[in-house]
């Protein structure tokens, strides 16, 4: 980093790359990356869980009512003893629950069931979801000795009190064994072989510590001691989106902290390495109604946060929260020109960064004579991009020109122009006439004519 003064230090572009992921399961951390950034498409967050768990119609012979099936019954019942033991902090019988011949899966649920007693659930639920869900080699077979065994999908629902306003999801994928006449778990992790790897938790990482502050809480792997300065962060983030964005979203945000960057990637399903330059991802569901959704976590990664200021740290923080409050107008038609543009607007607001230290790539590039003519696409903001940090500057300017020229508020109702439904009800809007519309609504001004605005600020701005 650039030895400049505290105010005026370059906050690295890539420590502010988003990668938003769908939160139908886990944590809030999901299976796959989705775009408030430019990948893919999201899976909404499951509905209300019942203590019964559900297994797929398909799954049950025709005709019949869901759990009528002997098997099915027995193990709905076994998860439901599973989950009250959970609830009451029953240790014994939470490993009640487990094979007493699998011992180093009894040790690893020992630990991640000590590792979460401090965690405020609101709820703990299971559901099977799918028998027979993957299926058991010869070999793996051969240890349980010829005793019955069934593989299941089975999905953990629960919610953080005070802050999730529906569960969270994490899809298990479970080997049931059947021992003297009870079913018991084996296992939950032979079904990785075949891409049926269930999510990791943050108390699968270690013991987790716990702090409510005035916006949110903080879920670490570690000393509370160390998780202060998120909450600090996260205490000052939070009303400075509000100053932009406004309170109409839940205004507070669930940080977790694993312990270094190979947790986080352990906790996003991805290798460390991908990881290496990102300070923090925001996991959520695209366009999900603030109210009736699992809250959004912001996962920091803490070697990347080391290397960060307090100025620093701040924006990054304010950058994840502003995705926080968004994104029930994010949506899959949102360009991520507009969706981090306007995420870094929010951050730096009296950073006292400087187009010199915020966007010295785009600023190098202009002044060298390769002088940008189109807004990014979603394309330029893949990871694999050499000009990344390009891209987010010119989404930066972008907005940062139309809360100059048109107002903060204005640019406000811009992005939620873009992101509102269909009021009709028709399927996914085109990004392009989306962007029109909202051009023309809001700004008053035309695609083209923004753009041709938008470079020859770029260039002024740059000098």
């Amino acid at each position: 980093m650039d030895d400049r003064s505290p105010r005026a230090r370059r906050i690295p572009r890539w420590l502010l790359v988003f990668a938003a992921i769908c939160a139908a399961i886990s944590t809030g951390i999901a299976l796959g990356v989705i775009g408030l950034g430019s990948d893919g498409s999201s899976g909404g967050p499951a509905p209300g869980t019942s203590p019964s768990p559900a297994v797929q119609a398909a799954d049950l012979p025709a005709g019949q009512e869901k759990h009528t099936d002997p098997r099915n019954e027995a193990i709905a019942r076994l998860l439901e003893r599973r989950a009250t033991a959970m609830r009451t902090h029953d240790r014994a019988a939470y490993l009640a629950t487990i094979d007493p011949g699998a011992k180093a899966f009894h040790d690893v649920q020992a630990a991640a069931f000590d590792n979460a007693a401090q965690i405020p659930f609101a709820s703990w639920d299971y559901e099977l979801v799918a028998a027979d869900a993957f299926t058991l080699p010869a070999q793996r077979l051969a240890t349980f000795g010829g005793t019955t065994v069934f593989t299941a999908q089975v999905d953990l629902t629960y919610r953080i009190d005070g802050f999730d306003s529906a569960p969270v999801r994490s899809p298990q994928y479970l080997t049931f064994v059947l021992r003297d006449g009870a079913w018991l778990i084996a296992a939950d992790t032979d079904g990785a072989d075949q891409g049926m790897g269930g999510a990791v938790q943050v108390w699968d990482l270690g013991p987790v510590s716990v702090l409510r502050g005035d916006s949110g809480i903080v879920l670490g792997v570690g000393d509370k001691t160390d998780l202060r300065s998120y909450q600090k962060d996260m205490d000052v983030a939070v009303p400075d989106v509000h100053k932009v964005w406004g309170r109409a979203w839940a205004g507070k945000a669930v940080v977790i902290v694993p312990a270094n960057q190979e947790q986080m990637a352990r906790l996003l399903g991805a290798e460390p390495q991908k990881y290496v330059r990102i300070a923090a991802v925001t996991t959520g569901e695209r366009g999900a109604d603030t109210e009736s959704a699992a809250a959004d976590r912001v996962i920091v990664n803490p070697d990347a946060f080391r290397e960060l200021g307090a100025v620093e740290r701040r924006v990054v923080m304010t950058h994840e929260i502003t995705h926080v409050a968004s994104r029930a107008f994010t949506r899959n038609w949102t360009p991520t020109w507009l969706s981090e543009g306007f995420a870094d607007y929010v951050g730096y607001l009296n950073s006292g960064q400087t187009i010199r230290s915020a966007a010295p790539e785009l600023r190098r590039d202009v002044r060298e004579g390769r002088v940008p003519q189109t807004l990014p696409t979603d394309e330029q903001f893949e990871t694999t991009q050499e000009a990344l940090p390009q891209a987010y500057e010119m989404g930066w300017l972008a907005c940062r020109m139309i809360a100059e020229r048109w107002g903060e508020e204005k640019l406000v109702e811009f992005y939620r122009a873009v992101g509102e439904a269909p009021s009709d009800g028709a399927g996914q809007p085109d990004q392009k006439s989306r962007l029109t519309s909202a051009f023309v609504s809001v700004l008053r001004i035309s695609p083209a004519e923004f753009t041709t605005e938008w470079v020859a600020y770029v260039q002024e701005q740059v000098k």
